[in-house]
């Protein structure tokens, strides 16, 4: 087995672009991949890639023409999610006033130069950090005013927002169980 996680961006966020995960697996399906888990109804797919050469950009595609609905994608191994997750820096997920989120960057963007743009953070309100070109970002919450000051507020009109899909810790961590039971019920 060859697991891929993928991450589609825009779909079913803020009630646009609806798209029902048994519809997806079955767009996934009717591409020959095989094994395929979603997660809730966060566009997150696991799926089997050893008999498939599609790249996320063809599958993007026929999932965009497929669906009706515009979508980017972007896919991980296993072992990549892994490394992300093993090496997340000891402040993320842990103060629960605060939200965690993971910036998946498409389209071979650059985290490093992304993190360049941006300007100096307060490490009292937001913490950054990037591993293996992902984003890992955390920001309080639970003060509003806070969140106000913090500079993850302001990504939506960062240039490169669209080429971003932005998952949050419990969703990741939740997706990274699924992926170990799929890979362990296949050594079986």
């Amino acid at each position: 087995m060859i697991l891929r996680i993928g991450f589609f961006r825009g779909l079913n966020v803020g009630g646009k672009n609806k798209l029902a995960m048994t519809e997806l697996k079955s767009i996934f399906q009717d591409m020959d991949f095989q094994m395929l888990k979603t997660i809730g109804n966060t566009g997150v797919i696991l799926f089997d890639a050893e008999e498939s050469k599609r790249t996320d950009a063809e599958i993007a595609t026929l999932v965009s023409d497929q669906a009706g609905v515009p979508a980017s994608f972007l896919s991980i191994s296993y072992a990549a999610l892994d490394c992300l997750l093993q090496n997340a820096p000891s402040w993320w997920n842990e103060n629960k006033d605060w939200r965690h989120n993971a910036i998946f960057l498409l389209e071979n963007r650059s985290g490093k130069q992304l993190l360049a743009d941006i300007p100096p953070t307060d490490e009292n309100i937001e913490k950054i950090q990037l591993v293996n070109n992902t984003i890992l970002w955390s920001s309080a919450f639970a003060e509003r005013k806070l969140y106000y000051k913090s500079q993850y507020r302001k990504l939506l009109k960062h240039e490169a927002y669209p080429f971003m899909t932005i998952r949050n810790a419990n969703t990741l961590n939740k997706t990274y169980q699924e992926a170990t039971k799929m890979l362990t019920n296949d050594k079986k």
